[in-house]
């Protein structure tokens, strides 16, 4: 008898996880080549936005919601372009502004409130006004190209809600190490970390800092810094598995050129990520990093149309030299701060003279 009540809920938990991971697959496939098919350069934009919208909303998203998350992408990409554009003449009150809009962004996501509002706006502050400064002339149409990321993705979302509409397993929330660090700290370590980055981009002048940025972003956004580092360790060997990835696909896609191909591809794989990033846990994380950089060098790879390997090679490292900044940085200095602060409570304690 027990067996028989089992089975019902073992149903529904494998249903449950089927939607999800063919939501995730068809949604980021359909995203992608549509994409590429209409030539919406950065090909990558919608498809990372579904990625990533599907793994952190837990529920369907209303038709508000989702206007709301185009209104929202709207106003931090003409927020981002005119501050960019205003102040490009003084780049040091410029990345003093963005930097104070950032430690909020992430301030607010710190705090558990407007996640993905918050997500959004840190995508628009940590690429536009590196393109603007860089690249003047072309950098009028990155906006249009981020409002037009999630439109897409919101459209992909609401379609594959109606072909598979179970809601994803809800996910108990698991205890943390560190559960009482402060919003204040893990939004100063993660502005830490991401603006240095952009300054460095800005200094050598280097082109091809949009794809880097918004991997850096996401991957800082997702970050959670109360894991242990093995966690951290996995998300730079998952960022660098996922470039290899879309290189892998790119090479196997150069035999058949077509867009059918590519879609076979993208789904066969998207299978796989969307599995795992249903099944919730640490390595969710991870597999979403490793989902997106692929996506992002897969799409830069087809832009470029090169097939020099030492290129490709160079810019997946870049990718990875990255991500290891990135997430090393953030261990550093938050277990730095969280040593110095266990530090000084100790201190008062063994001053303290014995009974």
């Amino acid at each position: 008898m027990s067996a028989e009540r089992a089975r019902p809920h073992i149903d529904a938990h494998d249903e449950r996880a089927l939607h999800a991971t063919l939501r995730f697959a068809v949604a980021v496939t359909a995203a992608f080549v549509l994409s590429e098919w209409l030539r919406w350069a950065p090909t990558f934009m919608a498809p990372a936005l579904v990625a990533v919208l599907l793994a952190n909303l837990p529920i369907r998203p209303p038709l508000r919601m989702s206007v709301a998350l185009v209104v929202t992408m709207a106003g931090a990409a003409l927020f981002a372009f005119a501050l960019a554009a205003l102040l490009r003449g003084t780049p040091i009150v410029l990345f003093g502004l963005i930097s104070l809009c950032m430690f909020l962004a992430f301030h607010v996501m710190a705090s558990g409130r407007m996640r993905l509002p918050a997500m959004l706006l840190l995508i628009c502050l940590g690429t536009i006004p590196v393109v603007v400064m860089i690249a003047p002339v072309g950098a009028g149409i990155l906006p249009v190209a981020l409002i037009r990321g999630i439109a897409l993705a919101v459209l992909a979302i609401a379609a594959v809600y109606v072909a598979w509409p179970c809601a994803p397993e809800p996910r108990p929330a698991t205890a943390r190490p560190m559960a009482d660090a402060s919003p204040f700290a893990i939004a100063a370590v993660s502005t830490a970390v991401v603006v240095p980055l952009m300054l460095f981009y800005l200094l050598f002048g280097l082109a091809d800092a949009l794809p880097v940025m918004v991997a850096t972003v996401m991957l800082v956004a997702n970050f959670d810094l109360q894991r242990t580092r093995m966690h951290a360790l996995g998300m730079i060997v998952g960022n660098f598995a996922g470039g290899l990835l879309g290189l892998l696909i790119h090479a196997a896609l150069m035999t058949t050129p077509s867009l059918p191909f590519l879609a076979l591809l993208l789904f066969a794989v998207m299978l796989a990520f969307g599995r795992r990033i249903a099944a919730g846990g640490p390595a969710a994380a991870v597999a979403l990093i490793a989902c997106n950089t692929m996506l992002i060098i897969l799409s830069t790879a087809l832009a470029a149309d090169s097939a020099s390997l030492a290129l490709w090679l160079t810019r997946l490292f870049q990718f990875a030299l990255a991500a290891a900044f990135a997430v090393g940085m953030m261990n550093l200095i938050w277990h730095r701060a969280a040593w110095s602060s266990a530090a000084r409570l100790d201190a008062p304690a063994a001053g303290l003279p014995g009974p």
